[in-house]
């Protein structure tokens, strides 16, 4: 017979060793039916009690959570296992990755019982010094995630990253560069062989991933135009190829000038070449930009290569993105409707296009006072 019901028990408060334990009824989810249960650990009969009064009212609320020394790294390595087979590979990826390099080393350790709001926005609030917006906002989802489900299992009453407040980064000003300079990069790389990649880049506002990402059986050379419907990037240490691409539907048909299309002619004659030099070597793989062997390229390779020819022109330091802004913008700048920008560059909706790509440059606010003064002289 157990020994808390040899008399020692009290009030539903009974001693075992050093330690107290308590008793409380809990209601089965699934049968309904309220069954005891005995909550133990506690050093002094007085916590025992306080814990026992907090059971009892959230037990008849149903909010009752038997407690588990279950630690966030433990709760999540199931959740992942769990998720992974409900998701894309590149998304799964996505998660492990957002779980190793941030959740696990900050929270991993701790037990997940005692995760706190105040602990989760105290951890988003130092990550956001480093990282951006967006990396944190990812971060809070998988939080959130995780945590949905630990409540579903009943190891949480509640998700305590629900309702937080994430913080704000700060807004990484994008000053792109003018077409002068532009001008002065491609020509610094025009004997490259991967010049044509900066061209497409910069001809057509494609994003670094959705250029690395293309195969010849994307391009059209009768039509003069590019399919673009992936993305391949860098998640941590792996280079993934996603199906789609970051806004928009996803896919996109993308003009191409003459004089671009007949630099992606020399290219591929070029790539031929390399090819045929490589031999046995080769690996086919039918992307338009590779590796001197037909493998894809690293997405870091033009990135590099593209730093250090701006800084070997005394260019300040910009990202490969600011290539897109330029685009995007001396379009818009031009006369091109925003409709037309929007569709070009892949956007969700005209209000992406417009908040983030409608620069204005310093010569354009002097001709709009000199537009205003001379409507008023002349009215």
């Amino acid at each position: 017979m157990s020994r808390h019901k040899t008399g020692e028990q009290k009030d539903g408060i009974a001693k075992r060793g050093s330690s107290y334990s308590y008793i409380v009824r809990v209601k089965d989810p699934e049968t309904g039916i309220s069954k005891q249960k005995w909550i133990s650990g506690f050093a002094t009969k007085e916590e025992a009690k306080s814990a026992r009064d907090k059971a009892r009212s959230e037990s008849r609320d149903g909010v009752f959570v038997s407690p588990t020394k279950i630690t966030v790294q433990e709760h999540f390595e199931e959740w992942w296992d769990i998720k992974r087979a409900k998701v894309k590979p590149t998304t799964a990826e996505n998660y492990r990755f957002i779980l190793d390099r941030y959740i696990l080393p900050k929270f991993g350790s701790q037990l997940l019982k005692d995760l706190t709001s105040a602990r989760i926005e105290k951890v988003l609030i130092e990550l956001i010094q480093d990282l951006s917006e967006s990396t944190v906002r990812l971060i809070a989802i998988t939080l959130t995630q995780g945590l949905d489900r630990a409540v579903k299992d009943k190891r949480l009453a509640f998700n305590p990253a629900k309702g937080i407040e994430r913080p704000k980064g700060k807004k990484r000003s994008v000053t792109p560069y003018t077409s002068s300079e532009l001008k002065q990069l491609l020509e610094e790389l025009k004997s490259h062989r991967l010049f044509a990649f900066f061209r497409l880049l910069a001809y057509t506002g494609g994003r670094r991933g959705e250029i690395l990402a293309l195969r010849w059986s994307d391009l059209d050379f009768e039509k003069a135009t590019l399919s673009i419907s992936k993305n391949r990037t860098r998640i941590g240490k792996t280079v993934i190829e996603q199906d789609s691409t970051k806004g928009g539907d996803g896919k996109r048909i993308v003009q191409l000038d003459s004089e671009t299309l007949r630099l992606i002619k020399d290219h591929r004659r070029r790539q031929i070449e390399e090819r045929i030099k490589a031999g046995s070597l080769w690996q086919e793989a039918n992307y338009i930009f590779t590796q001197e062997n037909g493998l894809p390229l690293d997405p870091s390779t033009p990135y590099q290569l593209f730093k250090k020819t701006a800084k070997r022109l005394g260019l300040r330091s910009e990202s490969l993105h600011s290539i897109r802004h330029l685009h995007a913008t001396e379009l818009l700048n031009s006369g091109a409707g925003v409709h037309l920008v929007k569709d070009r560059l892949g956007h969700s909706d005209i209000s992406t296009t417009l908040r983030i790509y409608a620069h204005i440059r310093p010569e354009q606010k002097q001709e709009v006072a000199d537009l205003f003064a001379r409507a008023i002289e002349n009215g």
